[in-house]
């Protein structure tokens, strides 16, 4: 996998995944050319976004690390892959439904995690708005008692809600479990990268999905379980136990506005 920086459009970065190396059976290629078919038909923004040329997956991603540094102890947002449509508006929850502001960072706000000082000269329009929490977030200027970056453990976007491609569980149905775990790998190392930037020598990783959580746990750390990201009880360190990088797992976003997820994030937010 290479990734580069897209002139321009800070945050934004193009992925090639060379198809080729990833399915060397011809058969298992064209089927794999067969299904991903389906998947960009089955978002709108898919195709603006992922594009096949030859046996390079060319496709966009998003990543926000500030280079700025200032005395807070950083925390990075750690999702399990971009929608389709926050890549293509340049920003991660840029909206849902259809424009409203969505409930991550709201949710955010209200654990006192992060508050963006703009954002209600922006309310009705989606893509100021967007612009303006961007900015915030590489010049340090939101309100909050950590520094934020946000990424995602896979870099391939995918819809975000409403179809049986949607999601995480969308690249499994594309890619099938062998690719998957090749594909793994490279983002593992990836992400390993970013830590080793980003957080240390003392930070902390929020982790919102499965395989982000078991991707870069130490092994000392517990096992995933859905229950227990519910319960608040998965929590250890990244990498390995004394590495000082905390790690949390809270639930899926979807349940980011729920008492209970809420209450975790102002309890982790302690670390």
């Amino acid at each position: 996998m290479g990734f580069e920086e897209v002139s321009g459009k800070r945050g934004i970065q193009k992925v090639s995944l060379n198809i080729q190396k990833l399915y060397p059976d011809p058969k298992e290629r064209e089927e794999f050319k067969d299904r991903l078919c389906q998947f960009l038909d089955s978002d709108g923004d898919n195709r603006k976004i992922i594009n096949l040329e030859g046996e390079l997956l060319i496709y966009l991603t998003e990543c926000i690390i500030p280079n700025k540094r200032d005395k807070l102890i950083p925390l990075l947002l750690l999702l399990g892959n971009p929608a389709s449509h926050s890549v293509r508006s340049e920003m991660f929850f840029s909206y849902e439904g259809k424009g409203r502001d969505h409930r991550f960072w709201k949710a955010l706000k209200k654990a006192g995690i992060l508050e963006f000082t703009k954002e209600s000269s922006y309310a009705k329009d989606s893509a100021e708005r967007n612009k303006s929490r961007k900015n915030e977030l590489y010049e340090l200027s939101y309100k909050s008692d950590s520094r934020i970056g946000l990424a995602t453990f896979y870099s391939m976007p995918s819809g975000a809600s409403g179809s049986e491609w949607a999601g995480v569980q969308g690249l499994r149905k594309l890619f099938r479990m062998k690719a998957l775990k090749k594909i793994l790998e490279e983002e593992k190392t990836r992400i390993e990268r970013l830590i080793q930037k980003f957080l240390f020598p003392k930070g902390a990783v929020f982790a919102f999905q499965r395989d982000a959580y078991l991707g870069i746990k130490s092994p000392e750390s517990p096992e995933y379980s859905l229950n227990e990201a519910k319960a608040g009880k998965l929590h250890g360190f990244c990498l390995r136990d004394d590495s000082n990088i905390r790690l949390f797992c809270l639930p899926p976003t979807r349940l980011i506005q729920g008492t209970k997820t809420l209450d975790l994030l102002r309890k982790f937010a302690r670390y």
